[in-house]
Parts: C-alpha cells; sequence; structure tokens
C-alpha cells in the first residue's frame, strides 16, 4: 500500500518593522508561499502575528513597560507603516500585478513622508484608496520624518520598500 503523501505549506518568516504613531516594533511575520509581503498584511483580518517580536519607542522619553514578547498580535488599525527589513526578494513574480509608480508626498497622523506609491495603471492614488480602503498600499524608496507636537526629537526612516496604512493618511500629493 502506498504511503499517504502529505503536501505541507512551506513558509519563509520575513523580519519587519511596524511603525505606529509611538512606537516601532521589530518581529518576524509568517509568509506562506507563494504569497508576498504585501499579500500576508493585506489578508483579511484586523490583527498580524509576529514572534520574536520587540517593542521600542521612537522617542526615548516614551517609555515601555514590555520590551520583548515571543509572540505578539498587532492590531492593523494602529498601524501607519510596515517595512520589510530583510532582503528575501518577495514571493512569486507571477502573482505580481502591473503597477505604476507615482512620486508623492503623504502626511499620517504621525509621519510625513516622499516616496512612490504604486497604484494600477488608468488609476488614481485616491481612486486605489476608494476602491481598496483596507489595503495597505506600496511605496518604494520611501524617506519619512516622525512627527509629533509633543516632542521636540524626530525619527528618520529611509527605506526601499514600505506598506501604508491608508487608513493613517492625513493629506497626500501627487508630484
Amino acid at each position: 500500500m502506498p504511503a499517504a503523501t502529505v503536501i505541507a505549506a512551506m513558509s519563509d518568516w520575513r523580519t519587519i518593522e511596524v511603525y505606529s504613531t509611538f512606537i516601532q516594533i521589530t518581529g518576524e511575520l509568517e509568509i506562506v508561499r507563494p504569497d508576498r509581503v504585501s499579500d500576508a498584511v493585506n489578508r483579511f483580518g484586523d490583527y498580524l502575528h509576529l514572534r520574536s517580536a520587540r517593542a521600542e519607542p521612537l522617542s526615548v522619553s516614551y517609555p515601555i513597560l514590555s520590551r520583548s514578547e515571543p509572540v505578539l498580535t498587532v492590531a492593523k488599525a494602529g498601524v501607519v507603516a510596515i517595512c520589510p527589513i530583510d532582503d528575501a526578494g518577495d514571493g512569486n513574480t507571477a502573482l505580481w500585478r502591473e503597477k505604476v509608480a507615482h512620486p508623492a508626498s503623504i502626511h499620517t497622523h504621525a509621519f510625513s513622508m516622499v516616496g512612490d506609491v504604486h497604484v494600477e495603471p488608468r488609476h488614481t492614488l485616491q481612486d486605489h484608496l476608494e476602491r481598496y480602503p483596507g489595503d495597505f498600499i506600496p511605496v518604494t524608496n520611501v524617506s519619512a520624518l516622525w512627527v509629533t507636537a509633543i516632542s521636540s526629537g524626530t525619527h528618520a526612516l529611509q527605506r526601499p520598500f514600505a506598506l501604508l496604512n491608508p487608513a493613517a493618511i492625513v493629506s497626500f500629493s501627487l508630484r
């Protein structure tokens, strides 16, 4: 009698940074092949589950009581941006959809940033936001400054890729 064949989904753990208004969380997000980071983030559900996670304040004047956790659940609603920090490629290129990059200036409740937003051809960023209100937006060549009125400290961020929470956007301008 032949042995039963078990097909298991292959997964990778990608290190990501999660930025909120005052906290940066670094941890590992499970990516089930052939998904990409954006697929895992935009999957249905309001939470992300990270392993080996640590939280750090964006300013030294903000205390954090629990810095390191073996497993951490992150509410997507509280996220401004997610940045993969390892360069492991991003999944199966057959899943990529054609997108057009548009230089943009974006302000969120915590960051002022510039970068290239990627939307479907013949669509604007506003179209994308209205059609896919919960989907995090891919942004490349990101330069961001953390801006708060309560602190004179700042946090600069430059990343080749980020996923921006559309709910965090206060204003934007395509250049």
